[in-house]
Order: structure tokens, then C-alpha cells, then sequence
């Protein structure tokens, strides 16, 4: 039986292309239907070039709102919560740069 959960959540961070791609990954998956709701827009989790429009706008503080809809939805509604509230630095690139010096 299908189920219809909802959850808002605080985006604390600018999402990164990371965080994005893994929220995409994860609502490829599920079997069912998953949105996101914020400032008059709603765009299917799904979707990714609208996805990664949709989290562009999005800014630190925003309440986005979570609609999920399948048979294992609260599940799935708390794997995209934990994703979107997730702190940048977790997804950044850490650089390690090193330099080898060379005689000649």
C-alpha cells in the first residue's frame, strides 16, 4: 500500500553537486514518487536537471519541504532529510597538495 509522508527541513548549507547527485542516486532507487517544496516551486526529486535547478536557488536557512509518496516512503522521507540537512563540508573536496622537488 502506497503511503504519503511529508517532512520540512532547514537547509543549513549551500548544497554541493555531491549532495545533489547523492539525493538523485537515492530517489532513483526508491519505488515511488519523491518532491521537493520550497518558495512556490516544486520539482520531482527524479528529475535531475531540474533538481539541480531547483537546489541552486535554494539558500542557507530555506525551509524546504519534503513529499514523499511509495511504499516504503518514511523511509525514503528520512534518507532524503538526513541528505539535505548534511553539512557542505562532509560532500567538499578535500585537497592534498604536495610538492616534489626536482634537481637538475
Amino acid at each position: 500500500m502506497n503511503k504519503i509522508e511529508s517532512a520540512s527541513v532547514i537547509i543549513k548549507n549551500k548544497l554541493s553537486m555531491k549532495t545533489i547527485l547523492d539525493l538523485y542516486q537515492k530517489s532513483k532507487s526508491f519505488n515511488g514518487t519523491a518532491f521537493l517544496y520550497s518558495g512556490n516551486k516544486l520539482t520531482q526529486v527524479k528529475n535531475l536537471p531540474k533538481l539541480v535547478s531547483f537546489l541552486l536557488t535554494v539558500t542557507p536557512g530555506s525551509i524546504v519541504k519534503i513529499i514523499v509518496e511509495g511504499s516504503s516512503s518514511e523511509k525514503h522521507l528520512q534518507s532524503i532529510a538526513e541528505i539535505c540537512q548534511q553539512s557542505h563540508s562532509k560532500h567538499s573536496l578535500k585537497r592534498n597538495t604536495s610538492y616534489n622537488s626536482i634537481q637538475i
